[in-house]
């Protein structure tokens, strides 16, 4: 009994010994990281803490993108590339994702907004904007619309969260989500990730990293073992009722909105049971919530909705030409107003 004893008290103090190692480990990673990826664009002082802000391109409008939960402007580089050879395009980290730096919570949308107009003013970035967003990100666009309605030309929501689809589901759904990123974030900072992560070759890597193009990659994949990512995007989600309530006040006080010209995609396919970022497994969208999606058209009586049928949420990744197609159209539609 006394040598079971021993010898469970040795491996108990080499896991530990293990878990100090890699929990360094991670640290220095981290920080080599940082200067292996600088930012592609520049980092922008907003309230006492720096965001990163990259836009590229020309001509007005501006186009100004926002991500959906958990995700960063790496994701959008192929489109905004693309985009900037027709006008200027911007695309953000909110704080605590991608280069930016951690902001002040709780990270609801009225916080999220305000950073999102202090960071445009700070960089001189002047509208009129196509405001772009996905899914959280199209939440926090309708707010900086109905905030600011005459520094905004048009809007393209993608895949779009909107309170209209809050069921049981869809709630069951973002505790889970929040319980994956509670998990990632412990593997994170423990360093266990970064270590296992590589082992697993290709089906360790998420799908959404596998579809960008190669020189995205690898800091990509750096982004997702910072565990700020996922302390960030736990606060979104546990705030994602209350930003809902604000959107819908904002809106409605704001009332009557601008006819802008509105683009709304809608994602023909979504998640099924099990389904996770590295191992995706899709199933056709039920009608309802098509139809909520359709709701979002009313912001303006300009406004059209677009139904992908071939795409899942991920709609900038899996479909990413309906994507450019939706915003040139929008673009062109405000050029030819003015």
């Amino acid at each position: 009994m006394k040598t079971i004893l021993i010898i469970t008290g040795i491996l108990a103090g080499s896991v530990v010994v293990l878990l100090l190692v890699l929990a360094v480990y991670q640290r220095i990673a981290l920080s080599r990281a940082q200067r292996q990826f600088p930012p592609p664009g520049r980092l922008v002082s907003v309230d006492g803490h720096r965001m990163h802000l990259n836009c590229a391109g020309s001509g007005s409008p501006s186009v100004v993108i926002d991500a959906g939960n958990g995700s960063f402007s790496s994701e959008w580089m192929p489109i905004q590339l693309e985009l900037s050879a027709t006008t200027r395009v911007c695309a953000y980290d909110r704080a605590g994702y991608g280069w930016s730096e951690p902001g002040p919570d709780p990270r609801d949308g009225a916080q999220v907004v305000a950073e999102l107009n202090a960071l445009l003013r700070a960089a001189g970035e002047a509208g009129p904007y196509v405001l772009v967003g996905h899914s959280l990100g199209g939440v926090h666009v309708r707010m900086f619309a109905a905030q600011n309605p005459s520094q905004v030309a048009g809007m393209v929501l993608v895949d779009t969260a909107s309170s209209w689809t809050i069921t049981p589901e869809y709630e069951q759904q973002r505790r889970s989500t929040i319980g994956f990123y509670q998990v990632m974030g412990l593997l994170t900072r423990s360093g266990v990730l970064r270590l296992l992560g590589p082992l697993g070759g290709e089906d360790a890597m998420p799908v959404t990293a596998r579809k960008l193009p190669t020189e995205l990659q690898a800091p990509y994949l750096e982004m997702l073992l910072n565990p700020q990512q996922y302390a960030t995007a736990i606060s979104e989600m546990e705030q994602l009722p209350k930003t809902f309530e604000q959107a819908s006040q904002m809106e409605t006080a704001a009332q009557p909105l601008p006819n802008w010209p509105l683009i709304v995609l809608t994602a023909g396919k979504t998640d099924a049971p099990g389904s996770n970022p590295f191992n995706p497994q899709t199933m056709a969208v039920e009608a309802q919530q098509i139809e909520a999606q359709k709701l979002l058209v009313g912001l303006s009586t300009g406004g059209e909705q677009r139904v992908i049928q071939e795409s899942g949420h991920l709609m900038h990744i899996d479909a990413p030409q309906a994507v450019v197609s939706a915003i040139l159209d929008v673009v062109n539609a405000v050029r030819n107003a003015q």
